[in-house]
């Protein structure tokens, strides 16, 4: 399937009210730089194509072999010098990597997938786009939490006193650290 436009970014919006929105949609995208006219108010049929696109990416990306996920929250203001200090990053550290940016832009929530990273080389990677990250005001998670690869940055992203919360928190509902035993703190 080819892409529904060229351009280096696709935005998808989808909009729910109870009236019609496409005039304040139009009204907020004035000012923004495009390659081309924008699909406003496309029918039945483009809208299932776009959201087919937008709902096999996990699929097609997994081809490639399990990319090296980066899930990540950013100030809006951030996302475009984020995309380009990334792929530069990428590029010197693992040449043949491919970097694939999607998400949910509007909430600063990013799914930075690079497909085609050697396991053992995993590492040269991940610090300094972690490093990006926090330097970019970001947040090392988003929506899919931290987890035990992650911990280690934890406080790149939260203050001191946010992380004591957390484990007090977590020591009131798990006495036992029984569950997730080390997979956020140890």
């Amino acid at each position: 399937m080819s892409s529904p436009v060229e351009g280096n970014w696709l935005l998808l919006v989808e909009l729910a009210a109870d009236h019609d929105q496409t005039e304040r949609l139009a009204d907020l995208l004035a000012d923004a730089p495009m390659c081309g006219e924008p699909a406003v108010g496309v029918d039945v049929v483009a809208q299932q194509r776009l959201w087919r696109v937008h709902e096999s990416l996990a699929e097609v990306l997994g081809v490639y072999g399990p990319p090296l996920k980066f899930d990540v929250s950013l100030p809006l203001a951030a996302i475009a010098g984020f995309a380009t200090d990334a792929a530069t990053l990428i590029g010197e550290r693992v040449s043949d990597a491919v970097p694939v940016l999607f998400g949910h832009v509007g909430e600063g929530n990013l799914h930075l997938n690079v497909l085609r990273v050697p396991v053992d080389e995993e590492k040269a990677l991940y610090a300094p786009m972690m490093d990006l990250i926090a330097q970019c005001g970001g947040n090392v998670s988003s929506e899919h939490g931290v987890g035990s690869r992650k911990r280690a940055y934890l406080e790149m992203s939260r203050e001191p006193a946010d992380i004591t919360v957390m484990r007090s928190v977590k020591a009131a509902l798990d006495p036992t650290g029984y569950l997730n035993a080390a997979v956020l703190f140890d």
